[in-house]
């Protein structure tokens, strides 16, 4: 009979733990080195300008990484629950039941307390879990099955646990040392406490192995395991098995569950996942998959055609063609069109005065401005885009009037769509490498970006009378590569989801926003460009003063319920 352990790595000696036959151990596995960021933000630098996929220089982990470097892992989501105090995976701390060579079975826990830790009283959207890996040895894989429960606040790890969503991870080799970003749906009611379980279930091979990533930074809540085979019948905390250590782990998701409802108006394709996907233009957070887009290259330029809101047309870096069903998502191949000599395509745009469909193409020492033949399926060169090594995106307002941005230089150009000659703008304000796209629609120009200096890919508005850029907010907390984007639609305001009869005034405000609805105003919240939830307040009636004296100077995102139906409203704040 195999003898058991609960595995802490590097542990010298053995210490009972429920029974003789548990204690501590060290495995004898090696490890591969950890990546450092200081590798990372080298490898960065070497890599330069580039106008591809993320994804082929960075691994997602590594994306990750890069994200919570340059930005903090409170500022990848609208919400971020934790109770590690860092995101380190510190070797010889990992965790789990195990014999030296596979484990057993392994139910590890993490509590929130949504309203007394974290001040969510409205319920969370839960968009995904993150969890660190250890040690793994592993030939083919294995599954890890996620969990999120609702529970009655202060009960666990007694009481009962209502299963609210639930996503398996294909768990290998790579992932060892690393962070995994799981997507997994869940919403926990108002009152309710979140519970979150990572489950290991003993496949009897003897060959899979794994610990569950944990440091000593220290945590804001207990950590829990139930391991039958080393003694934890039932979810014991760590400091009762004599273990200082803490499972490190995030939930992310929307602390305004509905918010952003309605149709979306913007879409794109997420390189990260190959997918067409929809957003709503205030709140990029929370992609909608559409559909698996059938590119083998890089999808880089596309635009809806704006004579048929249904229909978009995309072209991806080795000239496959494309019409695509937003409705179903639906890629229908067309045939295709090669970029001009060693240039590949990297943005694409009708113009809504005349039907045309142009595209830029780029190798990011020069770059080029083309019509695209749709029914011939063939480009006609315009001409060179002078003074512009990388240009990456294509964007042209409903007067004509066409705008790319360079990767290279960082700035954004007025184009010419009779000749292709571009003329400085001014810079964007933040660092623009790798595939990327921009868009005019509902009012404003946008780009879909990837911010090199930030390690992530934003969502951005742009001034086209300077150049200059604000971030709206991140795809899925920065870690998804939209490329390009479009956006349909009239409204003026910051989102197709605006609620009848709802005003607010005046905006630019000072210090004051009154409220005023035609039914009762149930609550306010009031968001950064981050995301990050900066001021809210119940209401309860039909009119309101909302003080805004103490947010600083900028722009600022507004969600107002009402009937239990969200609005989405730009507030600019003196």
């Amino acid at each position: 009979m195999k003898k058991i352990t609960l595995l802490l790595a590097c542990f010298i000696g053995s210490v009972g733990l429920i029974n003789a036959q548990s204690s501590f151990t060290g495995d004898g596995l090696t490890q591969e080195p950890a990546v450092t960021i200081e590798s990372l933000l080298t490898r960065l630098q070497t890599i330069g300008n580039v106008s591809g996929n993320i994804n082929e220089y960075f691994t997602p982990a590594e994306q990750r990484m890069l994200n919570v470097h340059f930005n903090g892992v409170e500022n990848i989501a609208p919400v971020v629950i934790t109770q590690s105090n860092t995101q380190n995976i510190e070797a010889g701390a990992e965790i789990a039941c195990a014999s030296p060579t596979s484990f057993r079975n392994n139910n590890v826990f993490r509590a929130f307390d949504l309203a007394g830790d974290y001040g969510i009283m409205n319920g969370l959207d839960v968009t995904a879990v993150e969890f660190a890996i250890g040690t793994i040895s592993t030939p083919t894989g294995f599954p890890i099955t996620a969990n999120i429960y609702s529970a009655t606040p202060g009960a666990f790890p007694g009481g009962t646990l209502t299963l609210q969503g639930t996503a398996v991870y294909n768990a290998t080799n790579a992932d060892a040392a690393t962070m995994i970003t799981l997507p997994l749906t869940a919403n926990i009611p108002p009152g309710e406490a979140m519970v979150m379980e990572l489950v290991l279930v003993d496949d009897g091979t003897d060959t899979n192995f794994m610990r569950f990533g944990c440091n000593n930074d220290g945590q804001t809540g207990p950590s829990y395991i139930q391991a039958p085979d080393c003694g934890a019948a039932t979810p014991t905390d760590f400091a009762a098995l004599g273990l200082t250590q803490g499972l490190v782990w995030n939930v992310l998701g929307d602390d305004e569950p509905g918010g952003g409802g309605g149709p979306a108006m913007a879409f794109g394709i997420n390189n990260t996942a190959a997918s067409l996907v929809s957003w709503d233009p205030a709140d990029p957070s929370a992609l909608t998959t559409l559909g698996a887009s059938p590119a083998a290259g890089f999808e880089n330029a596309g635009a809806i055609d704006p004579n048929d809101e249904g229909t978009a047309y995309v072209l991806d870096n080795g000239g496959a063609f494309y019409s695509v069903d937003l409705a179903s998502g639906t890629y229908t191949s067309l045939g295709t069109i090669a970029g001009p000599g060693t240039e590949t395509w990297a943005g694409a745009e009708f113009d809504p005065s005349t039907g045309d469909l142009y595209a830029v193409s780029t190798n990011v020492t020069t770059s080029s401005l083309s019509l695209i033949d749709i029914a011939g399926v063939s480009s006609t060169l315009v001409g060179p885009l002078t003074g512009m090594a990388g240009a990456i995106s294509l964007i042209i307002d409903n007067n004509g009037d066409a705008y790319s941005h360079d990767i290279v230089d960082d700035n954004l150009y007025f184009i010419d769509l009779a000749t292709g000659a571009a003329t400085p703008v001014g810079p964007l304000g933040f660092n623009a490498n790798f595939g990327q796209g921009g868009c005019y629609g509902n009012g404003s120009y946008y780009l879909s970006a990837y911010n090199a200096d930030a390690g992530q890919s934003q969502w951005r508005e742009l001034d086209v009378t300077d150049g200059s850029s604000t971030l709206i907010g991140l795809f899925n907390g920065g870690s998804d590569q939209v490329a390009w984007s479009s956006v349909i639609g009239d409204t003026q305001g910051v989102s197709e989801n605006s609620l009848k009869g709802f005003s607010y005034y005046p905006n630019p405000a000072n210090d004051v926003i009154s409220l005023k609805a035609a039914n009762s105003i149930d609550s306010v919240a009031i968001y950064n460009l981050l995301g990050q939830q900066v001021l809210s307040a119940k209401v309860g009636a039909t009119t309101s003063d909302l003080n805004i004296a103490g947010l600083t100077t900028g722009t600022y995102i507004m969600k107002v319920t009402v009937n239990g139906q969200t609005g989405t409203y730009k507030v600019l704040k003196n």
